[in-house]
């Protein structure tokens, strides 16, 4: 196997392979219960520092990828950066539109609504993890759109555009999709389990969007703007003074 290939794996893609695949599962899976300590700690800085490390991981794994590709003289479009025309590719555009138009009304709905800030505050308490880990402090909102905006593209990057080119290499599109969708969803084990369910459905719509389109660019749209959004709609609540 080459050190680098323009067509298929080589010797660097393995290696980054293993950071994706086993590397990040295992630091994962190793820091996740001291993560959430801190996180419930309510410690000064402490979701400061876990935006900051969550933004400089991501690119330490997406920034490898775009290097490799450049240097091995890939075509962009086999990652994604291509915005081809053709009746499917509207398809994913549309579903990227819906998803997009969705969350946005989303998010009318609870800055006019009393009562939906009111059952938005009380999914927060009932789901204590999730609630530690969005932002409870104007600083950390404003660097949490900064995560949404690197989480957005890169793991748009990572999961959709070379997982699935990787794993396309073995097996129909659909399957490389799914597998890939199975590594996202637990590399957000963070969230907790019963963020999981959903997590893996807004994946899944991802994962749509890019194979009907056949376009990376818009997963990336969809996915920093719901991400964005939920933030907003996240401190929307904790901040009114509705029961």
């Amino acid at each position: 196997m080459p050190l680098l290939n323009d067509l298929g794996l080589s010797l660097v893609d393995i290696a980054l392979l293993v950071v994706i695949l086993i590397g990040l599962p295992m630091e994962a899976l190793l820091t996740l219960k001291s993560s959430r300590a801190k996180l419930a700690s309510g410690e000064p800085g402490v979701r400061v520092k876990q935006y900051t490390e969550t933004i400089l991981w991501l690119w330490m794994v997406a920034i490898p990828i775009l290097v490799v590709w450049a240097v091995s003289g890939r075509d962009w479009a086999m990652l994604g950066f291509q915005i081809p025309m053709s009746t499917h590719v509207a398809f994913g555009w549309g579903l990227a539109a819906l998803v997009a138009g969705f969350f946005m009304y989303q998010n009318f709905m609870v800055a006019r609504s009393d009562s939906a800030k009111a059952q938005l505050k009380q999914v927060m308490t009932d789901n204590k993890i999730i609630s530690d880990f969005m932002p409870q402090a104007d600083e950390e909102r404003v660097l949490f759109n900064l995560v949404s905006v690197t989480a957005g593209i890169t793991e748009e990057i990572i999961f959709r555009g070379y997982l699935i080119w990787v794993f396309s290499l073995f097996a129909p599109i659909w399957l490389a999709g799914l597998i890939s969708l199975i590594v996202f969803t637990f590399l957000h084990l963070y969230q907790g389990a019963k963020q999981l369910p959903t997590v893996f459905a807004m994946g899944a719509l991802l994962t749509l969007i890019f194979i009907l389109s056949g376009s990376i660019w818009p997963a990336i749209v969809v996915h920093v703007l719901v991400d964005m959004i939920n933030n907003s709609m996240v401190w929307k609540a904790r901040t009114s003074v509705t029961a």
